[in-house]
């Protein structure tokens, strides 16, 4: 697979069999990250009212649930395949502030090693979206070397380290600053 013909979508029902795939390729502690519904995500709504799921990310855009913020999904294709999730909130909350970014993003097992992220987050950070946030924060796990290069690639400058409550790993947190913003 080349990063070169990686096209970022918006989510649609028609990528149903190739999103559960990818889906069925994550380790139970990623499933729920790859489904993208928070701590009360469950697998019934992927599987059985996958209309439903999509439709969710259209709403998010305008309204967000209460543990959300206001953002866009994209899901990321090569040879019509789903090989990554990444959304971009439009805005931060206390957690997000701290922990969690205005950027998140996993890669399908399969597809890991191969430039996914970093193209994804390119793509992204290109959006008219992406440039009127302008300064964007992004986090690590400070054990995820691959994340930190995605990040570090795309222009994150780092700044410091916390350390979330309950959590055994800190966070790394990096700034981008789009090009015409200060």
């Amino acid at each position: 697979m080349l990063t070169t013909d990686l096209k970022l979508v918006l989510p649609s029902a028609h990528y149903r069999e190739s999103f559960l795939a990818a889906y069925e390729e994550c380790s139970s502690l990623e499933k729920n990250d790859w489904i993208y519904l928070g701590p009360d995500g469950n697998e019934e709504l992927i599987y059985n009212r996958f209309d439903e799921y999509v439709a969710m990310f259209y709403e998010r855009e305008h309204t967000a649930p209460s543990h959300f913020v206001r953002g866009r999904a994209y899901w990321a294709l090569a040879d019509n395949e789903i090989v990554g999730r990444i959304g971009l909130r439009f805005e931060l909350n206390d957690f997000l502030s701290n922990y969690g970014g205005h950027i998140g993003y996993i890669v399908r097992p399969s597809a890991r090693g191969n430039g996914v992220a970093t193209a994804m987050l390119a793509q992204v950070l290109a959006t008219p979206e992406a440039q009127r946030i302008g300064r964007m924060l992004l986090t690590c796990d400070e054990d995820n070397i691959a994340s930190e290069r995605v990040i570090r690639k795309n222009g994150g400058v780092y700044e410091s380290m916390v350390y979330p409550v309950g959590r055994r790993l800190g966070k790394k947190r990096f700034w981008i600053t789009l090009a015409g913003n200060p």
